[in-house]
């Protein structure tokens, strides 16, 4: 086992404890993770997506703009109060125009979105590639995956060559 893979393993493992008292971490070697389930919440303004990981009860959170898509809140909010935070999202899409990501949610009249930065990229090469400009952005996410390594989620983008992906900070933890 080498070094890194086992002091990971020992700050995962400790992390774990301080955040859940009684939890084990397991061995930190399947980093990245796929991604079971996304929400997000008006209330906390945060995305949590749950990871295929461990026991189960892994999950990666990040801040995000919460917003209604149309200039009239006032009347779509009056529907929002009897519904619970966090909602489902409903779809997934990030643009390499404005380096944001979208997602719709499932709440209200439907036209409730969050929205964060992220940084959009190619993954070929060593040389680094931006992607052309207005070519059918925003795109959908094929694929959402996080890393207790680095703390990041990435998401794979139905664009070009399929390894565009787009990227952002996310906090992993235990419950």
């Amino acid at each position: 086992m080498s070094a890194r893979r086992m002091l990971t393993g020992t700050f995962l493992g400790l992390g774990a404890l301080f955040m859940a008292q009684a939890a084990v971490a397991p061995a930190a070697s399947a980093a990245p993770v796929p991604v079971t389930t996304l929400n997000c919440d008006g209330d906390t303004y945060k995305c949590t997506a749950g990871l295929r990981f461990g026991d189960g009860r892994w999950f990666a959170d990040w801040s995000a703009n919460v917003f209604h898509q149309s200039a009239a809140r006032a009347a779509s909010t009056q529907a929002a109060t009897s519904v619970r935070a966090p909602v489902p999202v409903t779809t997934l899409n990030c643009d390499g125009d404005t380096y944001k990501c979208t997602a719709g949610l499932r709440f209200g009249d439907g036209r409730w979105f969050a929205q964060w930065d992220a940084r959009i990229f190619h993954q070929g090469g060593a040389q680094a590639m931006k992607a052309p400009r207005g070519e059918a952005a925003p795109v959908p996410v094929t694929a959402l995956n996080c890393d207790g390594d680095t703390y990041k989620c990435t998401a794979n983008l139905q664009f070009g060559d399929g390894r565009w992906v787009a990227q952002w900070d996310a906090r992993i933890f235990h419950q």
